[in-house]
């Protein structure tokens, strides 16, 4: 029992919209998921309750309570009658090494500002890369946290799905995102409207980041490493796996050796304690979730832009949103005073009415 009202706060501080339709991005970093979560709150508004997560840690950090299960939440959240889906999603392993990498380039692997470090030679961004790799990005949550049997994925459908415990499991690609607005449309039974946000080649370091992917070589041994990924073995088809080998073989170069596990856990502590600089993201969604009349309205704007097929670089910040409606507000109302003097001002042109009870009186005698 106390169990569940800890739950059950944790729930209440998680989510406000008052429905019954749950969708958990609960993915780990760097897949791709960020886009899913705008996407998906643009598409379906606050008629669902979209959270992103991506550990236990980033639980405690939202709602400040400690040892509260994100699987003990969502099984909490089913068992109370609700729909709930849970949406993890595979990325291909090298860019997704890359991707976390280059999230914290500057302020952690360098401790240095972004405007500095984009002058660095690539060969020495190669060279920390390197020794970072067997450790970067090697987990995959429907295999390692959602703690129920993992279905063969359909490379068909380009996506798996199936009901554990009242909830809907579904496993995406990054690699298949061109369609996931017709798999999600599907699924959900409403259409959804796939929007790019947080891009790393967007950022500031957007063009040093994709100078390193064009330019990187990848160590003979790291290569056969990444083959053997049992995630990459699971969810590429052979005609797939020989496809992205083939793209590699072409930039390998000679043997590196890599940290260990102990040099690896001993570099995160130092460059932790060393850290200088700190990379804060702000405003991380297009749409941060708000339920409000004014950051709705500004949902439904972008929402019809992306399905006429218009580029979107709006975000939704609340405040903002708040302000263009008063904004808003203020020139409706200062329309209707204008339209009102307009009306009296014309009044006054015509002349005084003939037919008045006076006039018709005096006409009569």
């Amino acid at each position: 029992m106390e169990n569940d009202i800890v739950i059950k706060t944790a729930h209440d501080k998680l989510f406000k919209n008052n429905n019954k339709n749950y969708i958990f991005i609960y993915t780990p970093p760097k897949v791709g998921s960020t886009t899913l979560v705008s996407s998906l709150r643009v598409s379906l508004g606050i008629r669902f309750n979209i959270i992103h997560i991506h550990d236990e840690v980033m639980m405690q950090v939202l709602t400040g309570i400690k040892g509260v299960s994100i699987n003990k939440l969502i099984e909490y959240i089913a068992d109370n009658g609700n729909n709930v889906w849970v949406i993890d999603i595979y990325r291909l392993p090298m860019e997704r090494k890359m991707s976390e990498f280059f999230e914290k380039l500057s302020d952690m692997h360098f401790n240095n500002t972004e405007t500095n470090v984009i002058k660095y030679d690539i060969k020495r961004i190669s060279v920390r890369f390197n020794e970072l790799f067997p450790h970067l990005s090697n987990t995959d949550h429907y295999f390692d946290k959602y703690e129920i049997n993992v279905p063969p994925f359909d490379f068909v459908k380009k996506y798996s799905i199936q009901t554990c415990n009242r909830v809907k499991y579904i496993k995406l690609r990054l690699m298949d995102s061109n369609n996931w607005g017709s798999i999600l449309s599907e699924i959900m039974n409403a259409k959804i409207v796939i929007l790019n946000d947080y891009k790393t080649s967007d950022k500031s370091i957007g063009d040093f980041y994709n100078k390193f992917k064009n330019e990187y070589l990848l160590p003979t041994n790291l290569f056969e490493l990444m083959k053997n990924c049992k995630y990459l073995n699971f969810y590429l088809n052979e005609a797939e796996k020989l496809a992205y080998f083939r793209s590699w073989r072409s930039r390998l170069t000679i043997h590196f050796e890599p940290f260990t596990a102990a040099e690896y856990q001993l570099y995160i502590k130092i460059s932790l304690e060393n850290q200088v600089y700190d990379n804060v993201q702000h405003d991380h969604y297009i749409d941060n979730g708000c339920g409000c009349k004014a950051c709705s309205l500004k949902r439904k704007e972008i929402y019809f832009k992306a399905l006429k097929g218009e580029p979107i670089n709006d975000k939704i910040i609340h405040n903002d949103e708040i302000k263009s409606v008063l904004a808003e507000g203020n020139k409706k109302i200062i329309s209707e005073i204008k339209q009102k003097i307009q009306e009296k001002t014309e009044a006054r042109k015509f002349p005084r009415n003939q037919f008045s009870i006076k006039s018709y009186g005096q006409e009569r005698k």
